[in-house]
């Protein structure tokens, strides 16, 4: 560090520096500047005096002639437009004794241009730069030659020499205050450069630094302290710092010191400083005792404010540990807590409950709406879950729209029960949503320890279990897990796994239930039904009843359905070369495949390759199949459509909402449900709905197929009622495609 004295020394020598130099500059551009106006007058009078020497001829014959504007001035204006050609020369004017105007030439904007007494004469007044030189015959004076010219360039290069001049004295001053300083650096500051730079150190620390004596009272800080505290150094000279080490309550640093320093000679922790304004700050310090030559003690303190710190880690601790969308606890911190609320309840030997929520439509509403209204939902979801639990009860968002309750201090499972309830009842009702109408619905299974579980993981299968329990029956339900619920829920997920194996392995077979026609009378069969089994060998092991639940709740059911429609395919084609050209097959179509964005191209593809007539083909769905999205499913419905199939209702009349939407749907069959069949035709409400649903289909046009025919009265009755087709055991079960050629060969 520099002392004053050099500084102020330093500076003004640099001062008489500037001033010498700066007088040198302020000479030698006066010098400049005067022997360019000395320059450029001589120039131009020489330009005058040669305009004066060329045009005298001119002006003589013009003057004799008595002013005769008339004579030939071809000569001089050549001889001006020579001169005015020069940047230097901005206007030349010829005129007579008397001030007649005999040429001239001006520059306006550049361009040159004959000089006109009554537009330029104020132009001409205005420049600065003007000499006149007479134009003699002998000793006769017979005219003048005015010329204007321009000191520009003269002006530019004397201000670029102005430049020069100035960044030469700068880098002559700088090199003599700079060699200078070096003199004087090593001649007066090397004794004492050490102090100054641990003094420079010590004051550019960000930490606040302070020095007491043996009994703590402060004799130096840094700037830093005084930054942190916002106390000055003349505010706490003589005084104990006010810092306590933290969970130690009011014990002075005097104390801390004799307690932590005794016998050691530094000590680091945790501590609160309080600022002047009052208010208190988190801090770590660093502190040591130094013992001097002379025996003295003295103590040098390091403190930091952690403040920033702290908050940073808090933030980090919120990340990692709350949902950062609904700001409830997440699955990182329901996990953790489970696990120590569990080992409270083995201590204590008593009970929790466990609820697992899933939101019943919020994908749909997700899909319907947009990811911003889905956001927006769950954030009202979870405060109003907030507002109904009590304290001691613990909600988490542990996945997209799915939500744990730990539920403490209960009695009776029943109240288990009704919190559940409650929650499901809120989830019941219409919320809005920036202008939407949502009710997102909520299915809950409960699982409770010691009953149940007596880990978290098991605790935690068993309640998701008994929330996809509560889905199947029906959404809306509050489910407990059972011992009887979870061996089902095994032996799907072993059936699953062996589907898969049946898939790889070819294990399945489509079998064909013939349809008859049965217009007129008569029954004519040139129609059947896909159906899958799966066989070990020759003999069927599964139904589709015992597996397609299994395959639609995973993505199995996908890839079943691709097999289905290519082996189906693949079928028609060998009976086409068989000349079994025109058999109709109908294929089923389960919820999931109809909402595969994949099903139109797969389809497209496999007429195409096998060359299978679309009108070969028709594709059977359910009601339960279209009614969740209504809109959604005519628009792919639509789309099937163009490419030339059918569309049939499988399972007509066992939905609730058949009526109401039947209008909607692109569909060209009606297939009347097996449980509308079995009774008739002694049954009068089957009889009332089936005549019922003959009129809706007259009406719309649809052809209607009558399912599980079995007797010769159910037959003949349709055939009254003038039903279209006819499929039942009555004709024939299902056959391996083999055997239903040789069938249908034997009854045409």
């Amino acid at each position: 560090m520099v002392s004053r004295p050099t500084v102020r020394l330093l500076v003004i020598l640099t001062i008489i520096t500037i001033l010498v130099m700066t007088a040198f500059v302020v000479v030698r551009f006066n010098v400049a500047s005067n022997l360019m106006q000395s320059n450029l007058q001589e120039r131009s009078r020489s330009v005058a005096e040669r305009v004066a020497n060329s045009v005298r001829p001119t002006i003589w014959n013009i003057y004799k002639k008595t002013y005769d504007r008339t004579y030939s001035v071809e000569l001089a204006s050549a001889i001006l437009d020579s001169e005015m050609s020069s940047p230097f020369v901005e206007g030349i004017k010829v005129f007579g004794n008397f001030g007649h105007l005999y040429m001239g030439q001006i520059k306006v904007e550049g361009r040159i241009i004959q000089f006109d007494e009554k537009s330029h004469a104020q132009m001409w007044l205005e420049q600065k730069n003007r000499i006149r030189f007479p134009i003699k015959s002998g000793k006769v004076s017979i005219g003048n030659v005015e010329i204007s010219y321009s000191d520009k360039a003269f002006t530019e290069n004397l201000y670029q020499n102005l430049i020069v001049e100035i960044a030469q004295v700068t880098v002559v001053s700088i090199l003599f205050v700079g060699s200078l300083f070096l003199i004087l650096r090593f001649a007066l500051l090397t004794p004492i450069q050490s102090l100054q730079i641990a003094q420079q150190a010590l004051d550019s620390l960000n930490e606040a630094v302070f020095v007491t004596n043996e009994k703590g009272q402060i004799m130096d800080v840094n700037p830093a302290f005084t930054n942190i505290t916002a106390f000055e150094e003349d505010e706490v000279l003589g005084l104990l710092p006010d810092i306590h080490p933290i969970n130690e309550g009011d014990k002075s640093f005097a104390c801390m010191v004799r307690s932590s320093l005794f016998d050691q000679s530094n000590w680091s922790g945790e501590v609160i400083g309080r600022k002047k304004t009052g208010g208190v700050f988190p801090g770590w310090l660093h502190l040591n005792k130094v013992v001097r030559k002379d025996k003295t003690i003295t103590y040098v303190g390091v403190l930091t404010d952690i403040a920033e710190k702290k908050e940073a880690e808090e933030k980090l601790h919120h990340l990692a540990y709350f949902d950062s969308l609904t700001k409830i606890p997440n699955r990182h911190s329901f996990m953790i807590r489970l696990e120590e609320e569990l080992l409270l309840s083995k201590r204590e030997k008593s009970k929790i409950g466990l609820l697992y929520l899933d939101l019943d439509n919020f994908k749909w509403a997700n899909d319907q709406f947009g990811h911003a209204i889905g956001d927006k939902l769950l954030i009202t979801v979870a405060n109003s879950f907030k507002q109904r639990l009590r304290e001691s009860d613990l909600l988490y968002r542990i996945g997209g729209d799915e939500f744990t309750v730990i539920v403490k201090h209960y009695e009776q499972e029943s109240d288990l029960v009704s919190i559940a309830n409650d929650l499901v009842e809120q989830t019941a009702e219409q919320y809005l949503i920036d202008g939407h109408s949502i009710k997102p619905g909520a299915s809950v299974g409960i699982s409770t320890y010691p009953n149940d579980a007596d880990n978290a993981k098991d605790l935690i299968i068993q309640a998701d279990t008994a929330m996809y329990q509560a889905k199947e029956a029906g959404r809306g339900q509050v489910h407990f897990f059972s011992s009887k619920l979870e061996k089902q829920r095994q032996e799907q997920q072993t059936l699953e796994q062996k589907l898969k194996t049946a898939i790889s392995n070819n294990e399945l077979q489509l079998f064909y239930q013939p349809k008859a026609c049965i217009k007129n009378g008569q029954c004519k069969f040139n129609s059947a039904e896909a159906l899958l089994r799966w066989l070990d060998g020759d003999k069927v092991i599964y139904y589709p009843d015992q597996f397609i639940t299994t395959a639609e709740k995973s993505n199995l059911i996908c890839e079943l359905g691709y097999w289905v429609i290519q082996r189906v395919c693949e079928q028609m084609a060998e009976w086409t070369e068989e000349g079994h050209k025109h058999l109709k097959i109908a294929i089923n179509l389960s919820p999931r495949q109809l909402k595969d964005e994949g099903l139109f191209d797969f389809l497209k593809e496999q007429m195409r390759l096998l060359n299978i007539s679309p009108q070969r083909i028709e594709l059977e769905i359910t009601e339960y199949a279209v009614i969740e999205n209504i809109e959604a499913s005519v628009k792919i419905l639509d789309k099937l459509k163009t490419l030339g199939v059918s569309i049939a209702m499988d399972d007509f009349g066992t939905g609730y909402s058949s009526l109401s939407y039947l209008k909607q749907l692109p569909i060209d069959v009606l297939k009347i449900d097996r449980s509308f069949i079995n009774k008739l035709p002694y049954e009068h409400g089957d009889i009332a709905i089936i005549s019922a649903i003959f009129s809706i289909a007259e009406a719309l046009k649809l052809e209607v197929v009558a399912e599980g025919v079995e007797t010769r009265e159910q037959l003949d009755f349709l055939m009254e009622q003038h039903c279209h087709m006819a499929q039942g055991y009555y004709f024939s079960a299902a056959l391996p495609p083999e055997k239903l050629i040789n069938w249908l060969n034997q009854s045409s």
